[in-house]
């Protein structure tokens, strides 16, 4: 009990010698506390983020209103690879109405002008990865250039893209930061410990010639 509160007014006693010092190494500690957990929380909402994109269909095939159910579901098959492709779902157009009415169900204007047949049908596809995106758009839009019944095929790979590139630079930029400001932290704790050494060098001394041993002395 007695060490315990000799280090603590041993402690209090340097931090007053040198006390711009202490405020800085303080100061510079509690940024950089802040600063990681901020970029942490940061790195973790991006990752959130692509997570979520990844789980959405990342490929839409709009097929004409007149394409037939069958070519829609062969064409399903067809571009189907179970290395790329994590599952492709058919969305008829009476399914396609379901889910305009959900989402507009604030609107009934919106609602009472449109009907099944003005909707398109549509298969919805998601890649196993964004890696292995561009693998099904290929593949996509080189089966598009000889059936006549595709219209329009949407992609949101720019989206994920850019998620991850954004989650890259924050995780780069939080390593390169946190360490800089852990290096000075460091510095600035081994120039305060050899400040307290220089000031004490006399004493420490002496209780050496004294006999008095290391344990003592810290």
């Amino acid at each position: 009990m007695a060490k315990s509160v000799h280090i603590i007014e041993t402690a209090k006693k340097n931090i007053k010698r040198n006390r711009w010092l202490s405020i800085s190494t303080v100061f510079v500690s509690t940024i950089v506390i802040a600063i990681s957990s901020l970029f942490i929380s940061v790195a973790i909402i991006a990752q959130k983020a692509i997570d979520y994109y990844e789980m959405k269909a990342q490929v839409i095939v709009f097929f004409k209103k007149d394409a037939p159910e069958a070519d829609i579901l062969t064409f399903r098959d067809k571009i189907f690879n179970a290395d790329l492709i994590e599952e492709i779902k058919y969305i008829s157009q009476e399914e396609a109405l379901g889910i305009y009415q959900q989402d507009f169900a604030d609107n009934p204007d919106l609602l009472s002008t449109v009907t099944a047949d003005s909707l398109p049908p549509s298969l919805e596809v998601r890649a196993k990865s964004v890696d292995s995106l561009l693998g099904v758009i290929e593949t996509i839009n080189k089966e598009k250039e000889t059936n006549a019944y595709i219209d329009e095929v949407m992609y949101f790979k720019d989206v994920v893209d850019n998620l991850k590139t954004l989650s890259n630079i924050i995780n780069i930029g939080s390593v390169v930061l946190i360490s800089g400001l852990l290096i000075i932290t460091f510095s600035l704790i081994r120039i305060t410990i050899g400040f307290n050494i220089n000031a004490h060098k006399e004493e420490i001394q002496i209780m050496h010639l004294v006999g008095s041993p290391d344990r003592f002395i810290r």
